[in-house]
């Protein structure tokens, strides 16, 4: 009867979990890129959106409207920096 030897995988499986370790890499930092270009949109976005509250505001000649709106430009405001300042800081 002919005695099998174990083949030695030692080396293979080692590149290999290199291998999954870099490309694990990769993704993360693509991730990493594709996460803070979408706080980049969505930051720009609502920019966009109280510049044109801000048209509205300055548009109107009613007070109590002017204030509602400068109240809610203040509030998305600050709700964005928050928002976009704790994604980011998860993205790091």
């Amino acid at each position: 009867m002919a005695t099998a030897t174990k083949p030695n995988h030692t080396a293979p499986r080692g590149d290999a979990f290199e291998r999954v370790t870099e490309l694990n890499e990769q993704f993360l930092d693509a991730a990493r890129k594709a996460g803070v270009q979408y706080v980049d949109s969505y930051e720009k976005a609502v920019d966009r959106a109280i510049e044109f509250e801000r048209k509205v505001a300055g548009a109107t000649q009613q007070e109590w409207l002017k204030g509602l709106l400068d109240a809610q430009i203040d509030l998305t405001r600050e709700f964005t920096d928050a928002y976009a300042k704790t994604a980011r800081g998860l993205l790091k």
